[in-house]
C-alpha cells in the first residue's frame, strides 16, 4: 500500500488557473507542486542544519597560531 496523502488547496488568480489548464497536457501540475513543496522543505532543513553547525563551530575553542601546520607536519612525518 502507498503512502497516505492529504489534500492541500491553494487559490491562484483566474488567469493563472486558465494558463495551467491550457498547459495541462505538457505539465503535471500536481507533481510540479508536490516536487516544489518537497524540495523547499529539504532546502529549509539544510539551511537549519548549516545554521546549527555554524553555532556549534562558533562554540569550539580556537587553536593556537601554527597548530594546524604542526599537526599536518607531524602527520606527514609519521608516514
Amino acid at each position: 500500500m502507498g503512502k497516505k496523502s492529504d489534500v492541500v488547496s491553494v487559490k491562484v488568480p483566474r488567469a493563472v488557473k486558465k494558463e495551467m489548464e491550457r498547459l495541462s497536457e505538457k505539465i503535471n501540475w500536481a507533481e510540479e507542486i508536490r516536487s516544489f513543496i518537497t524540495n523547499r522543505i529539504r532546502l529549509l532543513h539544510a539551511e537549519q542544519n548549516v545554521k546549527n553547525l555554524e553555532e556549534t563551530i562558533s562554540k569550539l575553542p580556537e587553536l593556537p597560531e601554527g597548530a594546524v601546520s604542526s599537526l599536518v607536519r607531524a602527520d606527514r612525518d609519521s608516514h
